[in-house]
């Protein structure tokens, strides 16, 4: 099984991405690694794009997306129009991240949710009621140890 963490909302919210990921040519590759003649991607025409991360820990980092696709067992927990798919691990920085994006981007008005759900479970969600006005580090922190949680984010 899947744990899914989910924003759903009456109305849009931003996206974020803080991995770092991008996309670059080739050409582009050689001058940030001059010295990756090894490498498979330097044979390449220099106009072919590549996506490069600085390291492998831009993989756990907060990205937050319009989920236009989620799976179909979401419907079982929510009837908001938008839905967002929150990526990462669930880990120091992203908390931090998470916690700014929540208190910059959710206002009561969006009537968010953060759904944590394991996919095809079934199971019935714990309700939990937080205001996004006094939401602190540590309600996350304990978010990140729950696993068929819906958090309603209030004023």
């Amino acid at each position: 099984m899947t744990l899914y963490s989910v924003l759903v909302a009456e109305q849009p919210l931003p996206t974020i991405d803080c991995r770092g990921i991008e996309e670059l040519t080739v050409k582009e590759m050689k001058l940030l690694y001059p010295a990756a003649t090894d490498q498979v991607w330097y044979s390449l025409p220099d106009e072919t794009l590549l996506v490069h991360a600085a390291d492998e820990s831009a993989f756990g980092q907060l990205h937050i997306f319009e989920w236009t696709d989620p799976p179909t067992d979401l419907a079982d927990y929510h009837q908001k129009p938008y839905v967002y798919g929150i990526e990462g691990n669930w880990h120091a920085a992203f908390l931090n991240d998470l916690l700014v994006y929540m208190k910059k981007s959710i206002e009561p008005a969006h009537h968010a949710e953060l759904i944590r759900y394991w996919v095809e479970d079934g199971a019935k969600l714990k309700k939990r009621t937080l205001s996004i006005n006094t939401l602190e580090l540590h309600h996350l922190e304990k978010l990140a140890t729950e696993h068929a949680v819906r958090v309603v984010f209030t004023d």
